[in-house]
């Protein structure tokens, strides 16, 4: 008989190794949906941060703008 053949202590080995795959494979979609969670807390935290560097820009903007008519108004 060839070593490779498929014996039951073969096949016993092979359920055991396999046995805590659910587990495993339990705690892999636990960790994936922890992460896709963080995922989506980090986009709100970016957005958040784009719409307060777009503010300040436009309060900037307002200042210039507000700068350069007194200016304009001063010189005329």
């Amino acid at each position: 008989m060839p070593s490779d053949s498929w014996t039951d202590a073969r096949l016993d080995d092979l359920a055991a190794t396999l046995r805590p795959l659910p587990q495993q494979l339990a705690r892999v979609a636990t960790a994936l949906e922890h992460l896709t969670d963080e995922t989506k807390a980090l986009r709100a935290d970016l957005s958040q941060s784009q719409r307060q560097i777009a503010q300040i820009g436009w309060a900037l903007s307002g200042a210039l703008i507000a700068a350069l008519i007194a200016l304009i108004l001063a010189l005329a």
